[in-house]
């Protein structure tokens, strides 16, 4: 049997609305990922991608990954991870995490799949990698899942470690896989990129994103306060694998409130009296939507009585005869947003929204070659 932690977009180095506390809090969720491991004596851990929120980290999110990385070693534990969209190395560059490689830092599958076997005594299991493929690299992912999938047939026991995002479980159009290409003979597929906790089991695998362990983005915020940040403690025996889910318990408490004021007011008294002890050991975030014509400066005045247990952020006011004009009750997708833009012209919109993801998705040099591409100019 093989036990192993599964974590995934830690983002160390990320700072949130210029607040020094928010690089900390990064930090401390992934220290205590790693506690979790070790505490448990996996036989190894995996990580998913977006290791770093940056693909060149400075030296504060460098040293955290250094000192943990040195506690596993100490317990003989190595660190399997991939690459995600933000620490994936632009042009020629390295991996910052493979200066890490003495400590058992294992990073798989930069351009293409690879596997490698991980071996306990008389037991073997095959750990398979492929880093984001973005861009044009996701030509090649479907590829690389086949690839990924007639190795594992080989094995008994077998782990893929994937940053993507796949469809029908995130949008559609943005999406670089889809469910059906999956490579299901692996007992368990890590995956990275979404930041909410998802699992399905897909034939024998079991299917995960383990979420990111911090908050990045208020749009993770109601699925927080519902149920927590986590990493996956897995188990693979044979065929039977299962997946139990460890809380995080070092996550600065956020909280999102909408409605008029009066509302806002109610809600946030109500988190406060419910999380006195959380809001204690770390002050909160507070994020509030309001949905009346009032001024920034009355909310902030009524909310300053908070400032003790709460960073609260500018107030976001979205007046009630503004609504109609809101793009979220416009659009379902960004792709619709282009169409709508072009007044329903099907060709010309997606053609512009083709050229949006060239741009995101690629360095400069391979947008422009992208977008040459569908154009039929340029060189070869």
């Amino acid at each position: 049997m093989f036990r192993l932690t599964h974590l995934s977009d830690t983002h160390l180095g990320s700072r949130q609305y210029s607040i020094r506390e928010r690089e900390e809090d990064f930090y401390d969720a992934f220290s205590e990922a790693i506690g979790i491991a070790i505490n448990s004596g996996v036989d190894f851990v995996i990580h998913s991608g977006d290791l770093f929120d940056e693909h060149r980290p400075d030296n504060r999110a460098l040293s955290v990954f250094r000192d943990n990385v040195i506690q596993l070693q100490a317990k003989n534990i190595p660190f399997y991870m991939i690459m995600g969209d933000h620490d994936r190395p632009k042009r020629d560059d390295i991996p910052a995490s493979k200066i890490f490689d003495f400590l058992g830092v294992r990073i798989l599958g930069l351009e293409e799949y690879e596997g490698i076997i991980h071996k306990k005594g008389s037991e073997e299991i095959l750990i398979g990698g492929i880093s984001n493929m973005k861009g044009l690299r996701r030509e090649r992912l479907k590829g690389e899942y086949e690839r990924a999938n007639l190795q594992a047939s080989k094995y008994r026991m077998a782990v893929l470690i994937s940053h993507q995002a796949v469809s029908p479980y995130f949008i559609a159009e943005q999406s670089e896989a889809t469910s059906d290409e999956l490579p299901v003979n692996f007992n368990y597929m890590a995956f990275g990129h979404i930041h909410n906790r998802m699992e399905k089991r897909i034939g024998n695998s079991i299917f995960s994103y383990a979420g990111s362990t911090e908050i990045k983005s208020t749009n993770e915020i109601d699925m927080f306060m519902r149920f927590g940040k986590s990493v996956n403690m897995v188990s693979i025996e044979g065929d039977e694998t299962t997946v139990e889910r460890i809380p995080i318990k070092s996550v600065r408490p956020q909280l999102i409130v909408r409605g008029n004021l009066d509302e806002c007011m109610k809600g946030i008294e109500e988190f406060a009296s419910k999380n006195a002890e959380a809001l204690t050991r770390k002050r909160g975030i507070l994020t509030t939507e309001i949905n009346e014509s009032i001024s920034s400066s009355d909310v902030l005045y009524s909310l300053s009585g908070f400032q003790d247990r709460f960073f609260i952020r500018t107030p976001i006011i979205k007046a009630q005869d503004m609504e109609k004009h809101d793009v979220a009750t416009m659009t379902e997708s960004l792709r619709e947003l282009f169409m709508e833009y072009f007044d329903g012209d099907e060709a010309t919109g997606k053609l512009a929204y083709d050229i949006y993801r060239d741009v995101m998705d690629n360095e400069p040099d391979d947008a422009i070659k992208s977008i040459e591409q569908r154009f039929g100019i340029g060189g070869a």
